[in-house]
């Protein structure tokens, strides 16, 4: 038996392993958050660690004795929760916690139950990042895992139970727990097998329209990829009471979107993959300090915002966006999405640019953060999913762009979305980029909602009822639509670069 000194930037642990034990196992169970977007494959390269004073993947190391390890674990940065008032809670105060069961991210309400008052939040990064970063990966762990749902289910509920005592709580104090999560999540949070929602004809083995025995409630979903937090968000939202027709989107590593107001929603999801959450991405990461989650260009400099001050150490998705939007204007990118090397580039920007082996450019915001051709690719992917999903709806509900009152913008990634970039990515119509607004967590809000009262518990039953799902795997006209919304930008759009 090895033994394992596990150092991370805020704590120590010591783990004994056997040898012949793959490192990244080693870390998870022993609940050290290490990033691993590909589910351990090797693929991804960002379970890089140091073991004995080298670098290496913990999905690739295999212990071989007494080692000492360095981790920077997931933690910290920009998660959106709610704002407290902050009232204790007392030894006979009856609780109740809400809670945003991200793919990525946790985000919980602790509540008094008796006079509703928010007592406290708390958030961290979702640990069962360490099994992959989007819900396929997941899926695909249980199904290659015998114990895999119930690794993954001790997992979270381990970690809600973390984030409950740091208030003063734990699971066994609460009297009820309002979950509000997509549909895998929520299956993965309950102990049930995902496994079905990955493969067509992605049935889930419930919507949760029907209370689960014991005391933790669920958000009713619409489909295996329309989950609860999109209903709890059209509750948060109020746009079942509102004339008119609006956009309701929640983009991340799944990107999900409803269209309607008071006379019901059409509503789909796409696969926009991890790449808004900085997964596949070569400098790409979560908006944890270090993150540039800015970038601006006023015609003779370019600027960038570090979330936490200090060094760029990557691109988070706000990031990201950001960066393409300024490449697309300036030409560095073409429309096609072709990141050009420094000798076809505009000469401005020949400075920041290298070839890569295929004759693609290489753009270095900094010397340690920079944008390559791949990761030009994957944010095309992504972005055409979503502007695809969003022209389909327009199409089958029979509404013109320009009908639509107002895009609501919902979670992490919605609130930090620059609109004016992502329309110049092609990723949001333009017609639409001064008509948004951010929601923060919606679906934390909602699930604060439903848990306090039961007029909204089912207000929640009937937003599942007004929303029709469109299934776009198969769909001809989302097949239409994808490649068209390939594009960055039109070839004859004039760019304005004063946007600062």
């Amino acid at each position: 038996m090895a033994q394992l000194r596990i150092q991370t930037e805020k704590r120590s642990l010591t783990a004994d392993a056997g040898e012949g034990a793959r490192l990244l196992d080693v870390l998870r169970q022993n609940g050290v958050s290490v990033a691993a977007p590909c589910g351990g494959l090797g693929q991804c390269g960002k379970c890089r660690v140091r073991v004995n004073g080298r670098e290496t993947l913990a999905c690739q190391y295999t212990v071989t004795g007494d080692a000492e390890v360095e981790v920077r674990e997931l933690s910290g940065g920009s998660i959106l929760t709610l704002e407290a008032e902050g009232t204790e809670a007392g030894a006979g105060t009856a609780l109740g916690a809400a809670l945003d069961l991200g793919t990525t991210t946790l985000a919980l309400a602790l509540y008094d139950l008796d006079s509703g008052a928010l007592i406290g939040t708390r958030a961290a990064w979702n640990r069962q990042a360490a099994y992959g970063a989007d819900v396929i990966t997941r899926a695909q762990y249980c199904m290659e895992h015998e114990d895999g749902v119930r690794t993954l289910q001790k997992t979270v509920l381990d970690q809600t139970d973390t984030l409950l005592r740091e208030l003063g709580a734990g699971l066994d104090r609460l009297s009820a727990l309002f979950v509000a999560g997509n549909t895998v999540m929520q299956h993965l949070f309950a102990g049930l097998d995902p496994s079905p929602i990955a493969v067509a004809p992605f049935a889930p083995r419930t919507l949760f329209d029907e209370d689960l025995p014991g005391t933790t409630r669920y958000a009713p979903c619409v489909a295996g990829y329309v989950g609860g937090d999109v209903t709890a968000g059209l509750l948060a939202s109020g746009l079942l009471e509102r004339a008119g027709r609006f956009l309701y989107l929640d983009v991340g590593t799944n990107g999900e979107m409803a269209l309607g107001g008071r006379d019901g929603f059409l509503c789909c999801a796409v696969a926009s993959g991890p790449a808004f959450e900085g997964a596949g991405i070569a400098c790409g990461m979560t908006g944890t300090p270090g993150a540039v989650s800015r970038v601006r260009y006023d015609g003779g400099a370019l600027r960038y915002e570090v979330i936490g001050g200090g060094e760029a150490k990557g691109l988070c998705g706000s990031g990201l966006i950001d960066l393409a939007a300024v490449l697309c204007r300036e030409g560095v990118i073409t429309a096609s999405g072709l990141l050009l090397p420094p000798e076809e580039a505009p000469a401005r920007w020949a400075p920041y640019l290298r070839e890569d082996e295929d004759g693609n450019g290489v753009f270095f915001l900094t010397p340690a953060v920079y944008l390559t051709a791949r990761d030009v690719r994957q944010l095309q992917l992504a972005k055409a999913a979503v502007a695809a999903g969003i022209r389909v709806l327009l199409k089958k509900s029979g509404t013109d762009v320009n009908e639509i009152e107002g895009v609501c913008l919902a979670g992490g990634f919605g609130s930090f979305l620059d609109p004016e970039s992502a329309a110049a990515i092609g990723m949001l119509p333009a017609e639409l980029k001064d008509k948004t607004r951010a929601l923060g967590n919606a679906a934390l809000k909602g699930a604060g909602q439903a848990l306090l009262h039961a007029e909204d518990r089912a207000r929640l039953r009937e937003i599942q009822k007004a929303c029709q799902y469109v299934e776009l795997s198969g769909d001809r006209d989302f097949n239409d639509e994808y490649p068209e919304q390939m594009s960055f930008y039109e070839e004859d759009d004039e760019w304005n670069c004063d946007f600062l």
